[in-house]
Parts: C-alpha cells; sequence; structure tokens
C-alpha cells in the first residue's frame, strides 16, 4: 500500500476540515444574529464592539467572532454593556482559548500519568497553565462525586450480599511531598466478594499517618478499629466476613477485637515458602546450597514440596511431624544458623494461623499484595517524581474509578 500524504506535515487534514467548517458556522451564526436577528428580538441592542476569540483544537487554530453590546437601562439611563454569546461553544471559551476536549485529554494526561506524545504538546497547555486550571477548575469535586456514587453503590451491594466477603489488609510506607519530603504509613483495608475470578464491590479503605507524628485519637490503632466497626456493623453477618493478612499481630488483634475470622494470605504463604526452603533464582545462597544437597528421604522430595502439600492438604499434624523431621536433619547435617532461624518463623507463622488454615476448610486466597500494588502504590509510581499527598489522594482515587472501585481515605 502506498502511502500518499506528508509524513511530517503538523496537524490532521480532515479534523483542520471539520474544525474549520464548525468555526465557519459559529461565526455566520454570530453575524446573521448581530445583522438580521437582532434589529427583530432586541431593537434597543446597539453594537459597542466587535472582537474575535481564539479557539485552539486538535485540528488547529481558529478566530471565532463576538459583539458587545450596549442597551440604556430605563431605571438609572445608564449605558449597560454585555457580550452576548450566540453559541454554547463561545460560553465554553469564556475561561481557556482550549476546546474542551484538548482541556479533557490534558487532564487525562496528568490523572493517568502518561507522557505527552510530542505531536501534541504544541497543542496542550503549558504545565504551569495547567497547574492554574487544576486549582481554578472543579477537577477534584468531579472525582470526588463520581467516588461517592461508587461507594454507595459498591457498600449497598456489601450490605445485601449473602456471599463471603473478604477485608484484605496491610500496611506499606510511601514517601510525599510537603514543605520536606515526608515518609508515611498508610495502613489498608479493602473490602470486596469475589465473582468466580473477579473482584467485585471494592471499597479501598487507606489510613494513614506521617513517621513524625504522634500516636492521638486520629491516627492510632483504635482509631482503624472503630472505623471498621463501624463500617462492617451494617454488613449481615460477621461469620461471613474473612480478614486477609500477612501474620501482623496489628491485624490479628483487630481481628479478634472485630470478632471476625482471619488468615494468612496465600501471597505470604507461598513467599514464606520460598524464603525458608526455596532454591530458584531469587534464593539466598544457603539455601540453594543446602537444599540442592538434602531434601525428605522420607519422602523423596524436596523439603518445599513436602510442606506445601502439608499446607494445602489441610493437614496440621503431618505439618509438625515433617518440621521435626527436618530439624533433625538440618541439625545432623550442620545446617547453616539462618536457614533454621527461616524454618522457626515459619513453623510459628503456619501453627498460629492454624486454626484458619487447617480447621475452616476455606480456600485460600492471594488478593493482598495484589491490592498493596494495583489499588495505591502503582497508581503514584513515576521517575523522578515525588507527589504531594493531595495530588496522591486524588490520582488514587481517579486510578480506582477508573476500575469501578471506591476509595476513602481516613
Amino acid at each position: 500500500m502506498k502511502l500518499n500524504f506528508d509524513l511530517f506535515a503538523k496537524g490532521f487534514s480532515f479534523l483542520n476540515e471539520m474544525f474549520e467548517q464548525k468555526a465557519n458556522e459559529i461565526n455566520r451564526l454570530e453575524k446573521e444574529f448581530r445583522e438580521i436577528k437582532r434589529k427583530t428580538l432586541h431593537p434597543d441592542w446597539r453594537v459597542f464592539r466587535r472582537y474575535k476569540r481564539k479557539w485552539i483544537t486538535f485540528g488547529g487554530e481558529f478566530e471565532l467572532n463576538l459583539t458587545m453590546y450596549e442597551v440604556i437601562d430605563k431605571l438609572t439611563n445608564k449605558p449597560k454593556r454585555f457580550v452576548y454569546y450566540h453559541h454554547q461553544k463561545l460560553k465554553e471559551l469564556r475561561h481557556s482559548k482550549y476546546d474542551i476536549d484538548i482541556l479533557k485529554l490534558t487532564i487525562w494526561f496528568y490523572l493517568m500519568e502518561s507522557k505527552i506524545p510530542l505531536f501534541l504538546r504544541e497543542l496542550l497547555p503549558s504545565k504551569q497553565l495547567f497547574n492554574h486550571y487544576l486549582k481554578s477548575t472543579n477537577i477534584h469535586q468531579i472525582i470526588d462525586e463520581k467516588n461517592r456514587e461508587i461507594l454507595k453503590k459498591n457498600y449497598h451491594e456489601l450490605e445485601k450480599s449473602n456471599e463471603q466477603i473478604y477485608i484484605e489488609m496491610d500496611d506499606f510506607y510511601i514517601n510525599h511531598q510537603q514543605k520536606n519530603n515526608k515518609k508515611m504509613r498508610v495502613r489498608e483495608a479493602i473490602f470486596h466478594k469475589v465473582n468466580k475470578t473477579k473482584l467485585d464491590s471494592v471499597i479501598n479503605l487507606f489510613f494513614t499517618k506521617n513517621l513524625d507524628e504522634k500516636d492521638n485519637e486520629y491516627n492510632n490503632l483504635n482509631y482503624v478499629f472503630s472505623n471498621l466497626k463501624e463500617f462492617i456493623k451494617p454488613i449481615k453477618n460477621d461469620s461471613e466476613i474473612v480478614i486477609n493478612e500477612d501474620a501482623a499481630r496489628w491485624i490479628q488483634t483487630l481481628a479478634k477485637q472485630l470478632n471476625v475470622n482471619f488468615s494468612l494470605d496465600l501471597f505470604h504463604i507461598k513467599r514464606g515458602l520460598n524464603l525458608t526452603f526455596g532454591t530458584n533464582k531469587f534464593a539466598s545462597k544457603a539455601n540453594k546450597k543446602f537444599f540442592n544437597k538434602y531434601y525428605s528421604k522420607r519422602f523423596n522430595s524436596s523439603w518445599k514440596d513436602v510442606f506445601e502439600y502439608a499446607i494445602f492438604s489441610e493437614d496440621l499434624d503431618f505439618f509438625k511431624e515433617n518440621y521435626l523431621d527436618f530439624l533433625t536433619q538440618a541439625k545432623r547435617e550442620n545446617a547453616p544458623k539462618s536457614i533454621i532461624i527461616n524454618a522457626r518463623n515459619f513453623y510459628k507463622m503456619i501453627v498460629n494461623n492454624s486454626k484458619w488454615l487447617f480447621e475452616n476448610k476455606q480456600n485460600l486466597s492471594s488478593f493482598t499484595e495484589h491490592f498493596v500494588f494495583n489499588s495505591f502504590k502503582k497508581h503514584i509510581v513515576k521517575q523522578q517524581s515525588l507527589y504531594a499527598f493531595d495530588n496522591i489522594k486524588t490520582l488514587v482515587t481517579f486510578k480506582n474509578l477508573l476500575k469501578n472501585q471506591a476509595t476513602v481515605f481516613l
């Protein structure tokens, strides 16, 4: 196929033609009103001044005609002047020369943290001008209203649900910009259902605290507890709620206070198995050296496979029995101290969560780390960028809304 166009020519000919036709139509309407309709509809309006307004579009720049009229006020007998907007497009251009679609695309580039293509940069507002629009327009209000709408809908779905409801809980740390760089702890509690393999009715709760702040009634663990207690109160049945977590003590304490079940997140179980018994490329040198040589002679399998089978077949006695076998072999073969410490920590993590893992007959899920990244961290990852906290809230809320998820910062 032979391309019959100038690859290096700026702009798009079809868009240019389309917008030019629209500009001509708007100017024709202005002339028609000024010269004909005005004299019939408003014979007392006198033309005071005519001027042009620039209209920057994806098809190029155009000039639209505007007229200021003068009329004598009957009460004061003084002249009163005003601009008559004979078309909706001119009303849109009162505060900006950029077409509304250009402003919308600019906002999307900002909110999606996308790199602006070179051929579009000269059409879009400068960074300074866009920052002015961010402050002077209702962008944040639009996002907030949409978030309230999704929050109401998702919460209603959780209230009436007869399905298992999960709360993914974790904490992580971010940096944000203030007078100087600040480090912040974020505790997340993310409510959702699982519809087959699809996450459903997602509500993200984020409890934030700068590390240099002292604990108080608005940022301590009791604050998290009281808010979660109020949040889950209308939800049908506490026994249907499960907290997925990473074995952190503060999360287990909360689960007991809220009288809900808690479970180790599948991701953390698998990570614990790999850290303790794994020999893949991410494993430590000590692991690779020891576990490539020593294995469970009783089952002729790697220790990782043996413990994985014990956990996922829900056999606590089998798990404990093999732990003792492993310790015996590790001590006999002079295993490095780090391997024995890792094994003890893993054993403690599993046994402390044994009631849920081995007794409740529930399918394990692996969404906690998914949410840490995909509902928060992913939204503020931009090379060499550090955001103010208000901007972080806007970006996180907007991008979660694109996935039909509500977001609440507390």
